[in-house]
């Protein structure tokens, strides 16, 4: 199986120890992109980017400091968001690492996929910000069905672990044969199931340290897991959508 994760917007310069680093797979687009960010001055990316005038020069640095070979950061180590810091890989073995590579990417409005051992360099686009990147007017119309080709030529079955902005990179263009397994955490409150965000954030993270560390590969068991309140509603869920409620 294969999970899919969104990337956070909160990272940190780290990599892990005894271990090569992978070059993008989407190379020549991640120039691409790069290159029309290079455009922006400090307030257009504040605008664009919805953020403050701190975040937009922070952002600004960044993209003018851009080396796609930059050899310091793995993804998997770069992202500090919640749901990296539960899938808390500063305990994983080389074990854990080398399963992690194989069965888990993220998704990233600059990279497209990434795999944990990928180069990066931190950085601040996320997928659903409206800006145009050559003749295309977002990035979702720029990466198109390359996210999904990409994903669905490891010829495994896909666990949704990421938000719904990352994984509308790949829904649009799902084929019947194609096994890809939705993961909802829902609280019930107010009379009705829903999700909470920071919770099911955490719970995301806790899921995906749950397979890797116990080198899960049958979707069947990701039915044993347990998180804080979550566990599996057998009445609620589906075949290809497992949830998990309090």
């Amino acid at each position: 199986m294969i999970i899919i994760l969104a990337p956070a917007k909160n990272m940190v310069i780290d990599s892990f120890k005894d271990f090569d680093f992978e070059q993008p797979i989407f190379y020549k687009e991640v120039e691409q992109i790069n290159n029309c960010l290079n455009k922006l001055e400090p307030h257009h990316i504040e605008s664009i980017m919805k953020v403050n005038s701190n975040i937009a020069f922070k952002t600004f640095c960044n993209i003018k400091d851009f080396k796609i070979n930059n050899k310091k950061c793995h993804a998997l180590k770069c992202y500090d968001g919640l749901v990296f810091k539960n899938i808390g890989v500063n305990d994983f073995d080389n074990s854990d690492i080398d399963f992690a590579n194989e069965h888990l990417r993220i998704l990233s409005g600059l990279y497209g996929v990434l795999t944990p051992l990928t180069t990066i360099k931190p950085y601040r686009l996320e997928m659903g910000c409206k800006i145009e990147i050559d003749n295309y007017e977002n990035l979702y119309k720029f990466w198109q069905d390359k996210i999904y080709n990409e994903i669905i030529s490891l010829n495994q079955p896909i666990i949704n672990l990421a938000s719904k902005e990352y994984s509308k990179t790949i829904t649009p263009y799902l084929k019947d044969n194609d096994k890809f397994i939705n993961i909802d955490f829902l609280i019930f409150k107010g009379g009705k199931y829903k999700s909470v965000a920071t919770s099911a954030k955490m719970a995301r993270g806790q899921m995906t340290r749950y397979i890797i560390k116990n080198k899960i590969t049958d979707i069947d068991l990701l039915k044993d897991f347990c998180y804080d309140i979550y566990q599996y509603n057998e009445y609620l869920s589906k075949e290809n959508n497992l949830v998990f409620t309090n």
